[in-house]
């Protein structure tokens, strides 16, 4: 039995070593300070028990081997195993290790080695200090930037504990990110699955309100690979057509399944993640640890909410198969052509903003059973339904979207607000959706875990192709039918990490995702008729995809040594793409072709870890990767598809001459000279003659014109630039003949048969980063990596509007840099807070991107730079919590000398006019697709909220803005287009849309009925503002003032 006074003075060791910070040589999070929270080791002690308390052993027997037997189980038991087969006193916060377990311990180790494979997997670490092992939450290091606990890490816990590193790991990884918490997802989730990024400053989603999914948008990048989202490792992003109004990549999910979110901003070699030029978002859908609590065996989760402001969708019946001279309504001179269907269109409701949660036309609700079947089976099986109506846009801040139409050059949302008019209802805003997901874990050993997933969605939405929109007489009254999307994804994680392998921390994830969809997409129309030769409707609006993924995920990490680690790994992804739709060729009006391919992406990777000393951290890595792609709709239609490729340009100029004097009396006098022998035969008379000698001498020319015809040469590279173009390089410029001349520039182009051709392509790039820990507080880490994005399957295969280069394309390549400094407030504050902040500077620099030129081909455009800072800060007391995130994105600049050179032709140049496309822009070129992923240049993000009653009763609000958007170079180019009446610049196709400076305001308050019982309001937009959301592609408003009513209960 250890003595009283031996007791007190373990007891003044383990609070000593809770005040004091010391600095780890591989990790750089520290222990959150709680005073008050004992040690595992000092609740025994408290108790009397002496049998954990051992002294520990001579500091030279600290490296010395010992036959540990520490049985798996909850982690904090384990620890204090562990502690008493070495000798040693363990110190831990208590919070730290709830609901944690640990695969226990066989076998000879040093104490350090033990204690490291004690903790692995649960984010936690430890250090030896004198007696006593000090355990703590693990601090970012270069190290930690590549285990992130994200989607396929099964170590790393779930539930609560997921959800406080996700928090911790924004400001302790070394790589910027997001976290969105389950309460968070529960909370703000919305109308439409755009709404969970709202509040992420620099993170947005693309065509918000008309696509029924999630089009991610990070700083300013955004598109078919450059931002995968995946969902517990699966991927299923289809890119779906919007006619002259560009592409979506679309990511179907459902906010009720999500467990949390992880926003990576940029690219990494991060371990289990795919990540594109932008980024990533990593989704974990539910687990066991959202349902159950600790202890608890078997249980139930019930989630049921209310929404207002929804109204039921009126929707159409078709008239397929119907002689469209007999339908009332339908446009008969037009039937080819029905912008003006009046079948499609109603009368838009009115009545936004309004509180009655219990209408019925918004609700939703989650059942989710979680089981414990024994120590070493968890399943978990989640129901959820969800029924919305149309919305109702809001009511407030009209003024930017109220302009009359001046012009064809305005942008279609300045006049918005004349047509979907303040409170009124948003047609095809509407969507049902349902789900289930299953998933069971078994840890088959102390060591392996195998973790089994399936997930299945259907959702029904409503959409309207953007074209459609703005020809229609009554533009908010259009209503198309609902599109479906059925999903479906499977995987198995498996994780082995045996105790006594220095060499085996092995990954892997297999998993497979099917997507049929039937959506709104091809083009056509609803109700389309050829014309009274082919009198009978048929709708040539729906498209039909089917598409398959399949891939696997590996990683092993080396600990080579105590200070370097090296982690390989790699991933392979196979996708096919076909449609059950029958090609009719020109026939079908307006309708794209159906797409069909196949895609398959390799890629390996390795990454050295280094911490050579106690204050700085290195690694650095590099990944190979390949691909290959194959345009199968194109394979089985060569005959029947032809191409008109340019082979070349060409130019042509007039000028203007001044006959002198003699060369015009010389012509004056040839043409006199027929006009006599015509008076000698005395076929006119002398009178006759005379007046037509009068005639000449005012109608013939004092000017002549010349014809210069020449040829539009490529430079080495085989592009077209303006220097080799007559019209644009300024050697025309001080030629008064050419000065207000039109020089006009002409493609030269043959008619070929389409081919397939297996596109392919592979290459290396690099990884490096670098961390230095300034004090116990502080550090600044720098980071650099390049990525290759291949051509997607939407960029491999041919369609209208969009279609693969017969040269094909190059992969992007992009160079990115961060530099970032992060300070941990905590010490300044009180010892029981959480406070932190973070600067950070980005840089990308993409070539090669692959973007629409103006003749609606994919090539590579020179580049794309995007610039920035960010600014992430924290607090939590306990009892008042907020944060502030801000956004500030300088530079978004796209340079390419063709394109420039190209628009500035397509119409002919006046000469002396200057009115000549710069080679760069701002956000990107008209008619491209880049232009419309504009991003706003400033976005923030701040909440404030407490907590009241014994934390029974929470209180929040948030407050989101974004600047409105301005383009200089964009405004110029409108203000010299034809459409505007006062220029030759053709500005029709693919029009970008704006915004207004918004600021959206939220609110929530939580009640815990009962420990089982929770209620909660949430109200979003409060201020019932009508805007709508960057980087839309449809004329849509978003919602208006929205309230939300939940009930959580749990069994």
């Amino acid at each position: 039995m250890i003595s009283k006074a031996g007791k007190t003075s373990l007891l003044r060791i383990a609070f000593a070593m809770a005040a004091q910070r010391p600095f780890p040589a591989t990790t750089t999070r520290r222990a959150r300070r709680h005073p008050l929270a004992l040690a595992v080791l000092l609740a025994q002690l408290a108790t009397g028990t002496t049998a954990l308390t051992a002294l520990a052993p001579p500091a030279h027997a600290q490296q010395a081997t010992i036959a540990f037997d520490v049985s798996e189980g909850p982690l904090d038991q384990a620890l204090l195993s562990f502690g008493r087969q070495a000798g040693l006193g363990v110190v831990v916060n208590a919070s730290l290790t709830k609901g944690l377990r640990s695969n226990g311990l066989k076998g000879n180790f040093t104490a350090h080695d033990g204690a490291a494979r004690i903790l692995s997997g649960t984010g936690l670490e430890a250090s030896q200090q004198g007696q006593s092992l000090i355990v703590r939450a693990v601090r970012s290091s270069a190290r930690t930037t590549d285990m992130l606990r994200v989607g396929g890490n099964l170590g790393a816990s779930q539930g609560k504990e997921r959800d406080r590193r996700g928090a911790d790991d924004v400001y302790d990884l070394d790589i910027s990110t997001a976290y969105i918490d389950r309460a968070t997802i529960e909370r703000f989730k919305g109308k439409t699955p755009s709404d969970l990024v709202n509040g992420i400053p620099g993170v947005f989603s693309g065509d918000a309100r008309n696509s029924g999914a999630l089009d991610l948008n990070i700083r300013g990048i955004q598109g078919p690979g450059r931002v995968p989202v995946t969902i517990d490792g699966t991927e299923q992003a289809l890119t779906v057509w919007r006619g002259y109004n560009g592409a979506s990549n679309r990511n179907y999910i459902d906010p009720f399944l999500i467990g949390g979110i992880q926003i990576l901003k940029g690219p990494s070699l991060t371990r289990h993640v795919t990540t594109g030029i932008g980024g990533a978002m990593v989704v974990n859908t539910l687990d066991v640890e959202d349902i159950l609590d600790e202890g608890q065996t078997i249980g139930a989760e019930f989630r049921l909410e209310g929404s207002s402001n929804a109204v039921r969708p009126r929707l159409p019946t078709l008239h397929t198969g119907e002689d469209y001279r007999t339908v009332d309504g339908f446009p008969q001179q037009t039937p080819n052509i029905p912008y003006t269907d009046r079948t499609l269109m109603f009368q838009p409701r009115s009545g936004g903003g309004g509180a009655n949660v219990l209408g019925g036309e918004d609700y939703a609700y989650r059942l989710a059973l979680g089981w414990r079947a024994t120590e070493d089976l968890d399943l978990l099986a989640a129901y959820s339904y969800r029924e919305r109506g149309n919305y109702f846009a809001g009511k407030h801040g009209v003024g930017y979207y109220s302009h009359p139409r001046s012009s064809n050059a305005d942008d279609y949302i300045l006049s918005m607000a004349n047509y979907w008019l303040p409170g009124n209802e948003v047609a095809n805003t509407s969507s049902q959706m349902e789900s289930w997901l299953f998933k069971s874990t078994w840890r088959i050993t102390p060591d392996q875990v195998l973790q089994l997933g399936y997930r299945s969605s259907s959702s029904h939405y409503g959409e309207v192709m953007p074209s459609r929109i703005i020809e229609s007489e009554d533009r908010s009254a259009v209503q198309w039918p609902l599109s479906r999307v059925d999903t479906q994804a499977w995987n198995a994680e498996y994780k082995w990490q045996p105790q006594d392998s220095r060499v085996i921390d092995f990954y892997a994830n297999f998993w497979r995702t099917d997507t049929q969809s039937d959506t709104y997409t091809a083009g056509g129309f609803p109700n389309y008729a050829q014309g009274p030769g082919f009198p009978l409707l048929r709708n040539t609006a729906l498209a039909n995809a089917q598409n398959a993924r399949n891939g696997v995920t590996l990683s092993n990490t080396l600990h080579l040594t105590d200070q370097l680690d090296l982690t390989v790994g790699g991933s392979f992804q196979h996708e096919s793409l076909t449609s059950t739709d029958a090609y009719f060729g020109v026939s079908d009006g307006w309708r794209m072709y159906p797409r069909a391919g196949r895609r398959e992406e390799r890629q390996g990777n390795f990454q050295f870890e280094w911490r050579p000393f106690e204050a700085l951290a290195l690694s650095a890595g590099a990944r190979y990767s390949s691909y290959w792609a194959f345009d199968d709709f194109l394979d089985s239609h060569q005959d029947d598809i032809r191409q008109a490729v340019t082979t070349g340009y060409t130019t042509r100029y007039t000028t203007v001459g001044t006959y002198t004097q003699a060369e015009r009396e010389a012509l004056i006098e040839d043409q006199l000279a027929s006009n006599r022998e015509l008076l000698e035969l005395e076929i006119i008379t002398q009178e006759e003659f005379d007046e037509i000698a009068a005639l000449l001498l005012t109608d013939v020319p004092t000017t002549y014109s010349v014809d210069h015809q020449g040829v539009w040469q490529a430079d080495a590279d085989g592009r077209f630039t303006k220097a080799g173009n007559v019209c644009l390089n300024g050697s025309l410029e001080t030629d008064p003949a050419a000065v207000g001349q039109l020089c006009q520039t002409s493609a030269v182009s043959e008619i070929r048969p389409a081919s397939a051709t297996k596109r392919k392509d592979h290459g290396w790039t690099p990884f490096y980063a670098a961390t230095l820990y300034l004090d116990d507080y502080s550090r600044i880490y720098v980071r650099y990596g390049e990525t290759l994005r291949y051509p997607s399957m939407f960029e491999s295969t041919i369609a209208f509007s969009a279609s693969l280069d017969a040269e094909g394309v190059k992969p992007e390549h992009a160079h990115n840099v961060e530099v970032s400094y992060v300070y941990d407030l905590a010490q300044l504050l009180s010892p029981e807070s959480v406070a932190d902040i973070k600067f950070a500077y980005y840089k990308n620099k993409t070539r090669d991107v692959i973007e629409r030129d103006p003749s609606f081909k994919f090539r590579n455009i020179d580049k794309q730079i995007i610039e920035g800072v960010e600014f992430q800060g924290r607090y939590d007391s306990g009892r008042v919590f907020a944060d502030l995130a801000i956004n500030y994105n300088f530079k978004n600049e796209v340079c390419d000398e063709q394109t420039a050179a190209l628009l500035s032709s397509t119409n002919g140049y006046v000469v002396g006019s200057g009115v000549i496309v710069p080679s760069c822009v701002d956000y990107g070129f008209v008619g491209g697709y880049l232009l419309t992923q504009s991003a706003p240049q400033f976005s923030s993000s701040a909440s404030l909220g407490g907590r009241f009653m014994d934390k029974r009763l929470e209180l929040g609000t948030r407050l989101s803005y974004y600047k409105q958007y301005e383009n200089a170079d964009l405004d110029w180019f409108r203000r010299n287009s034809i459409q505007s009446g006062d220029g030759r610049l053709v500005y029709t196709f693919n029009v970008p849309f704006s915004w207004a400076s918004t600021m959206l305001v939220d609110a929530y308050a939580t009640y815990k009925l009962s420990p089982r019982l929770t209620m909660e309001l949430t109200g979003t937009n409060l201020t019932d503002r009508y805007y709508v959301d960057p980087a839309t592609r449809s004329l849509m408003a978003a919602p208006g003032r929205t309230i939300k009513l939940s009930l959580t209960g749990r069994f």
